[in-house]
Formats: C-alpha cells, sequence, structure tokens
C-alpha cells in the first residue's frame, strides 16, 4: 500500500498513540476506521436494507454496536435519516446496496435536499477495479447523487475513509445544510490501513456569525415600518435562533408566520405566531396587509416570490444582536397591528372551519373532527408526523394558531406524500421517550406500508392515525372544479385496521367522531405500534 500523508489536528478525537511500535501494529479495515468515526461523530444506528456491497459495513456495524434499523424499501432508510436530521439537526444515517437500491434512496435523499436536512447516505459497490466494466448493478452512484447533495465522493484509497467521512460530515453541517453521499466499494471497505497511515482532515473554519452591519439596515426598517411581518422557518430552525427570533417578536409584538411545510420555529403558545402560510393554504392577509416583510425563507412559490409592495428584507443569523439593538433605540412594539394580525388569522380559522360544516355528510367523520381529536389528545411535546395532500392543508390550518413546534414533522418542501411511516420511525428513533402520533392519508400510507412489519419488530412504536377519503384529494378535488371529475383520482377501499394486524400491529377502525380522542389516547398510552383507520368523507379546506 503506498504511504500517504498524514495530516494532525489538536483536536482529533484518534486513539493515543502511545509509541511508535504501538501505532504500527494497530492495522484494521478501513470499514473499522469508518465506522469508529461514525460512532465518534455520535451515531448509534443506521437505517438500511441489506444487499449487494454492503456486507463488510454490516458486519463491522455488528461488531461495534451501532445498531442496524432494517427496512423493506429502500426509500423508507432514506426518509428515516433525512427525517432524523430536521428532527434534530444532527445527520441520520442511511445505506444501502448498489444499483437501483441507491435510486431508491435518493428518494429521502432528494427530500432532504429540498429541506437542506442534514443526512449521510453510504452506498456499497462492487470492488473498485471493476467498476465501469459492466461488474455487477455498475451504476455512476456519485455522478446520480450529485446534483442532490453538498458532497458526493467515492472512497477511492482506503486510508482516506476517515478523511472522507469528516469532509462529508462538515459539508452535512455547513451553511446551509444538507445531504451528503459516499460511495464505498468492498475492496475499499475491507482493505487493511495502519493507523499511521490514515489521512486526517484538515481543521475547519468556525462559521460565519451575523453581519453587525446588516441587522443595523434591519432595525432601521423595522423603525419606519407600522406593520411589520416575519416570515421564518426552516433556515431560523437550522441555525438554532428560533427561541431568539421568537422572544424577539413577542417583545415588539411582531406577527410571525411560517412557510407550510418548512421546520416550526415556534414550540410554546404564543400570541406573536399567527400560523402557516402559502401554497394552498390561504391566510394571506397578514401578509399583504404589512408594510415590512422580514424574511428568512426563499421566495418561492409559498411567498407569491415576494411580489409585494412592501419592503422586503432578508434576515438570516443574529436576531439576539437585532433584539438588542431594538433596545438600544426605544423602538416600541406593535401591539395594536399585532391585535390586527391576531384577528384576521383567526377570521381564517373560523372560515376554514365553516367550510368544513358545508361539506359534512351525515353520517360520516370529517377532517375537522379528526384534526380537533388530535389537538385534544396530543402532548404538548408529543411528535406529530403529517404525510398527505388534503389532510395536511386541515391539520396546517387547525393546529397552528398559536404555535408551530419543531418537533412536529412533516412532508418538507418538496411536498412529497408517502415519507411518513419512514417520519415516524425517525420520530421513534429521535424522542425515544415521546408519544409519536403520524397523521396520513390513505393515498400516502400505502406507499411504504410494509414498513409496519419493521417497526414492530425492531419495537419503534407510534400511534397513525389514516384519514381516509379513497381518493387523492387534493387533485381530485382540482378534477371536480376544471372537468367535473376526478380523472385517475379515485382509491378503492382498504381496511388499514386489519391491514396493520396482518403485519403484526394493533388495528382499529372508528366510525364516530366522539370514539377518535379517546381511541388515540389509548394507543399511545399502548405504547405499541398502532393504526386507527378514520373513514371520512372529502373535501379540501380551500
Amino acid at each position: 500500500m503506498p504511504r500517504l500523508r498524514c495530516y494532525h489536528r489538536p483536536d482529533s478525537n484518534r486513539p493515543p498513540v502511545l509509541d511508535t511500535m504501538t501505532r504500527m501494529s494497530n492495522k484494521r479495515e478501513a470499514v473499522d476506521w469508518f465506522t469508529d468515526g461514525l460512532r465518534q461523530r455520535g451515531v448509534e444506528w443506521v437505517a438500511s436494507l441489506c444487499g449487494h456491497g454492503q456486507d463488510p459495513l454490516f458486519d463491522s456495524f455488528r461488531r461495534s454496536g451501532i445498531r442496524i434499523v432494517d427496512v423493506r424499501n429502500e426509500q423508507t432508510a432514506g426518509y428515516i435519516a433525512e427525517g432524523y436530521g430536521r428532527l434534530t439537526r444532527r445527520p441520520g444515517v442511511c445505506t444501502s446496496s448498489s444499483g437501483v437500491a441507491v435510486a431508491n434512496a435518493l428518494t429521502g435523499v432528494m427530500n432532504a435536499w429540498f429541506d437542506h436536512a442534514p443526512m449521510l447516505f453510504v452506498s456499497g459497490s462492487a470492488n473498485s477495479d471493476t467498476l465501469g466494466m459492466g461488474c455487477f448493478q455498475d451504476s455512476p452512484h456519485t455522478a446520480m447523487s450529485a446534483p442532490l447533495t453538498r458532497y458526493s465522493r467515492r472512497i477511492e484509497h482506503p486510508a482516506r475513509a476517515v478523511q472522507i467521512l469528516d469532509e462529508a460530515w462538515r459539508a452535512a453541517l455547513g451553511c446551509p445544510h444538507g445531504p451528503v453521499h459516499i460511495d464505498f466499494p468492498m475492496d475499499m471497505q475491507k482493505a487493511v490501513v495502519a493507523e499511521e497511515d490514515l489521512v486526517l482532515p484538515a481543521p475547519s473554519a468556525p462559521p460565519p456569525g451575523p453581519n453587525a452591519g446588516h441587522i443595523g439596515q434591519v432595525a432601521a426598517a423595522l423603525r419606519q415600518s407600522s406593520r411589520p411581518l416575519i416570515i421564518a422557518g426552516t433556515e431560523t430552525y437550522y441555525a438554532g435562533e428560533s427561541g431568539d427570533l421568537m422572544a424577539f417578536a413577542e417583545a415588539f409584538s411582531i406577527p410571525v408566520q411560517t412557510p407550510i411545510w418548512d421546520r416550526g420555529v415556534c414550540d410554546d403558545p404564543s400570541d406573536a405566531f399567527t400560523g402557516i402560510m402559502g401554497a394552498f393554504s390561504g391566510n394571506a392577509g397578514i401578509f399583504h396587509s404589512s408594510d415590512c416583510l422580514i424574511v428568512s425563507a426563499p421566495a418561492d412559490y409559498r411567498l407569491g416570490y415576494l411580489r409585494t409592495t412592501a419592503r422586503t428584507i432578508p434576515m438570516g443569523r443574529g436576531w439576539r444582536l437585532l433584539h438588542e439593538r431594538m433596545v438600544d433605540t426605544g423602538a416600541l412594539p406593535y401591539r395594536a397591528w399585532l391585535a390586527e394580525a391576531r384577528g384576521m388569522q383567526m377570521a381564517f380559522r373560523n372560515a376554514v372551519l365553516e367550510t368544513g360544516a358545508r361539506q359534512r355528510m351525515d353520517g360520516r367523520i370529517h377532517a375537522v373532527d379528526l384534526v380537533g381529536a388530535l389537538d385534544q389528545v396530543l402532548p404538548a411535546n408529543g411528535v406529530l408526523v403529517i404525510d398527505g395532500g388534503s389532510i395536511g392543508q386541515w391539520a396546517h390550518h387547525l393546529l397552528t394558531r398559536n404555535r408551530y413546534p419543531a418537533h412536529w414533522l412533516t412532508c418538507g418542501r418538496s411536498g412529497v406524500v408517502g415519507y411518513g411511516l419512514g417520519g415516524a420511525m425517525a420520530a421513534r428513533l429521535a424522542y425515544p421517550d415521546r408519544a409519536v402520533v403520524l397523521l396520513s392519508g390513505d393515498g400516502a400510507f400505502t406507499f411504504t406500508a410494509a414498513e409496519i412489519e419493521c417497526a414492530v419488530r425492531q419495537k419503534l412504536p407510534f400511534v397513525a392515525v389514516v384519514a381516509d377519503d379513497q381518493c387523492w384529494g387534493i387533485t381530485h378535488s382540482g378534477h371536480l372544479r376544471q372537468f367535473g371529475e376526478g380523472i385517475g383520482t379515485v382509491l378503492g377501499p382498504v381496511r388499514f385496521d386489519r391491514l396493520a394486524e396482518s403485519l403484526g400491529a394493533r388495528g382499529r377502525r372508528v366510525d364516530r367522531a366522539e370514539d377518535i380522542a379517546p381511541a388515540v389516547d389509548a394507543a399511545i398510552a399502548s405504547g405499541e405500534v398502532t393504526v386507527i383507520h378514520v373513514p371520512i368523507s372529502g373535501g379540501n379546506p380551500a
């Protein structure tokens, strides 16, 4: 093996070096050095589906004590990793075999790309000397992932395994956060490397801090405004400044809204938080009434691309500094404006409830009943995972009147459906002692329904409430308006309670609105994977 230069750094977590003889005798397979690197970074589990190219990885995980959360579809492994990253701000890790398995796992990687979620995806592959020659499942793994990741690289020399892991990890936690990918051929995994030959990474620069000059510009814009609005979500959450933002908004009575599907910034009820906005959500009255927008979110379609007459000021890091600057200048709270904004938010919510009342059908549960029951029984620190278009809209409208916690999980900016079971498993891994409730539409739930068995077997309990309207609700409603009928939007009946039982979980069907809350409460208390099937009448809130 050719000798490579070794870069040492003072803060390295390498094992202590006693003497030259000890170092020379410490030879291990590259995959074991790699696994050690994962453990040093706090990785306790990886999500995966076994297959070609992963045997050395799996064996190393087993010997090192890293738990393998096995799934039946690589999509779910990807969703578990990115869901964990979104819930914790720490990279979730998934692995896959080669070929089509990589394409499957990239579903979760793409969701992380949309949402700037930190995650690490490791793919196995055939021996490096046969890649590109038509070996088994020969595929351009890194080329496939490169457009969707902040870092994508193949390990081409075993002595660089730890270095490449460190580079990928730092990229995942960079600014912005995001998914990263390492391709690890089997011969590279099994190659023996002496500790002294390991290539270690160079020190990294600290992340940039807030720009004091720009903070002054934001403060000046606020002093000239009478109706400011803060729009903040994912970027503020990953910067770790949600608490500072809400403290600032509450101190100066400035309304805050989060773009739909972004990460939440308001864990506790607050008068300053006035709901979500954008993408079929309505609730745009506050946005259009504002004369100054302090924006910590992309100017995408959810915000109408910020085509507005209001003054628009971007705001990244530095909410505490802005708070201090406003106090120093003697700025006064915008109490009257916040009261008006809260009135608009309440009027919007009442309009949603009236829409639900018009859609009611005799003897049928409506989405409003289901969302209301969850609002009644979900603990304050309970993790709510929302998957599904129509039922997700109802939940966003009715559950976010004064808070949108960071421990709730939605599809993210991609608007994907079908991630929910992986998201619920990720939530259980992130929060082993909290209630985890998945609210899903019937179409979304069937994407990866077989994962129920994996959750049961591996003791990852959650409660899944399936709102069943037997159609792809948002598209179906749109087709009815455009064409007078749904085109390819109607689904057949499924007994989700019995499906759950066939996969080893508890199942229950609820047909009366008054039975929903007790059923969910009992399911949470059971500590088992439980699926509650709730047939509902169709209809969207907007």
